[in-house]
């Protein structure tokens, strides 16, 4: 659990920089504050941060089970 909670963590933090990068550099605190009146909506970076997520989720699981099915022949 701890583990998913950093990986999310992760994602959340490379995210908001990825995507902001020159606003998080020169005005981290208007950055956070311009979250009320942006027209994604207030949570917007949690929502993608949870899509990113899931398809890493879908990845992870994936690649058990081909490491399961190739182990098992």
């Amino acid at each position: 659990m701890r583990k998913e909670f950093l990986i999310f963590l992760s994602l959340f933090l490379f995210l908001a920089l990825s995507m902001h990068f020159s606003a998080w550099i020169s005005a981290p605190f208007e950055q956070i504050q311009a979250l009320q009146n942006s027209p994604l909506g207030l949570f917007h970076p949690l929502y993608i941060t949870f899509i990113v997520y899931l398809f890493v989720l879908m990845v992870k699981g994936f690649i058990y089970l081909i490491k399961k099915f190739f182990t098992k022949s």
